[in-house]
């Protein structure tokens, strides 16, 4: 799948070829339709501020369409529009019991610690998605 990623620090974004990711058992597979740019972006490509590893693939502003599902994923299915959440946590800590996934210490941003958006596809915890309403998507389009 297409990608475009970050190789080095203070260089243009590379296009480049990857496996599509895989799901596991609580993820879901999003068919990416639009991912912002965001000053964080620009901040990861010129060092400002540290990414994880290199290349990476930047872009943590995603929405797109379920393409598949982990097999204990049952909240979306094949076809739904959706938005991704950009922090990725444990899910069973004090803090993400508590709505305060922020300080969750196995946190990780999508397109800083894990890749990101400027993909074609990307794969990420079920409980990261929230649904985009048709009705929304055709006012949105006027």
């Amino acid at each position: 799948m297409g990608v475009a990623q970050l190789v080095e620090l203070e260089k243009d974004l590379e296009i480049r070829d990857i496996p599509k990711p895989r799901v596991g058992k609580k993820e879901v597979l999003v068919r990416v339709k639009t991912a912002g740019i965001c000053r964080s972006d620009a901040h990861y490509k010129n060092g400002s501020s540290p990414v994880g590893k290199l290349p990476t693939t930047l872009g943590h502003e995603v929405s797109g369409i379920v393409e598949d599902l982990g097999e204990d994923c049952f909240k979306f299915k094949k076809g739904d529009r959706v938005c991704i959440h950009y922090l990725i946590t444990c899910g069973d800590c004090y803090f993400c019991n508590t709505g305060n996934e922020q300080f969750c210490k196995k946190g990780k941003i999508i397109g800083k610690h894990v890749d990101g958006g400027f993909a074609e596809y990307i794969s990420v915890p079920e409980r990261n998605l929230f649904s985009l309403p048709l009705s929304y998507l055709l006012r949105r389009a006027r």
